[in-house]
């Protein structure tokens, strides 16, 4: 009987496309897309050899996991889709109804706020992923395309806060708000090296993503975005960043434990 495919999981958004986009015509593999908060699952249950999980998730996660640092979907700043809109000034937010697609973004949110402005608002789970119309909620988090698709009315929202920008005004460095991950312990083989050939072909083919993937997008804002305001490679300083974040999380109680970053050994260029 014939082995399966290993399959890489990963998300259906835009800004993951540059990571993704043809994996899915890799004879090798078999590509499997869903939302954020349902990727650990995949790769917990060994539905998925590696996959790109927010980055709490290696802390949160009933498994040991390590980090395969051959990309990721971060910002050196703002990012354009993990955005805050809110009726009253920031500070004085006291509900936020969060888009619980990424576990990351929840978290990082609770950090900011915080850090930047004293308040630990109560959290909600934003019902069908976008604010009602007739009773909308004080403040919500959104994250991804719906950012640009559904962006709620500035009359309602007048106040906005992106949590990239946030997070490098306060630690003056890069987020990682999503990278590969995988079980410790298992052999990848030849899926590192394809998925960093991959990140490297389609950074030469964004106008080309943008044409296929930017639905609701202006084509000039996706090329901006993918181009200039995401970053996906994952070096020194976004590692840091990551250790960081994750310190932080744990001195706010949002994680229980504080586990040691593992990374996957990448064989020398």
């Amino acid at each position: 009987m014939p082995q399966s495919l290993p399959t890489v999981a990963a998300v259906s958004f835009l800004n993951a496309r540059p990571l993704i986009d043809g994996l899915e015509t890799e004879p090798a593999i078999s590509l499997l897309t869903d939302v954020p908060s349902r990727l650990l699952e995949n790769l917990i249950t060994a539905q998925s050899r590696v996959a790109l999980c927010p980055v709490i998730d290696f802390q949160v996660a009933a498994a040991d996991l390590c980090i395969v640092p051959v990309g990721a979907i971060g910002s050196d700043g703002p990012t354009h889709t993990v955005r805050v809109f809110s009726s009253v000034p920031i500070a004085d937010i006291e509900r936020v109804h969060v888009d619980g697609d990424s576990h990351t973004s929840v978290a990082l949110l609770q950090v900011v706020l915080d850090e930047l402005y004293g308040v630990r608002p109560d959290l909600e789970t934003l019902a069908n992923h976008a604010p009602c119309e007739t009773n909308p909620p004080q403040a919500v988090l959104l994250i991804g395309d719906k950012v640009v698709q559904q962006q709620p009315d500035a009359g309602t929202y007048p106040y906005e806060l992106d949590l990239g920008e946030a997070w490098k005004e306060l630690t003056g460095l890069p987020f990682v708000f999503a990278t590969w991950l995988a079980r410790c312990g298992d052999d990848l083989g030849e899926l590192p090296s394809l998925l960093q050939r991959c990140r490297q072909r389609n950074e030469r083919r964004i106008h080309e993503i943008v044409s296929a993937y930017a639905d609701g997008w202006p084509a000039d804002l996706a090329a901006r975005y993918l181009q200039h305001i995401l970053r996906y490679e994952i070096g020194e300083r976004e590692l840091q960043a990551i250790e960081l974040f994750w310190a932080r999380c744990f001195e706010r109680g949002l994680i229980a434990d504080l586990r040691p970053m593992k990374i996957y050994p990448l064989p020398a260029p």
